[in-house]
């Protein structure tokens, strides 16, 4: 039972986070996922984010060597 509700809240995460990050929702089947793959699908969205910071960062730094 205490997996059940995990994926579930990992689930329920990660549709908030993919709304937050992008401003959509997208029609994935995240009842489908084991508990596994939602934290790796945790894993890589916020790594995703910490990216997306870092190359805010190095743009307002270093506005020039923006590709």
């Amino acid at each position: 039972m205490g997996d059940e509700y995990e994926r579930r809240r990992l689930a329920e995460w990660q549709g908030a986070e993919m709304a937050r990050a992008t401003g959509r929702a997208y029609r994935i089947d995240r009842d489908r996922l084991d508990t596994a793959s939602l934290r790796e699908l945790q894993r890589l969205v916020r790594n995703l984010d910490g990216e997306h910071r870092m190359a805010l960062q190095r743009a307002r730094l270093c506005p020039w060597r923006t590709p």
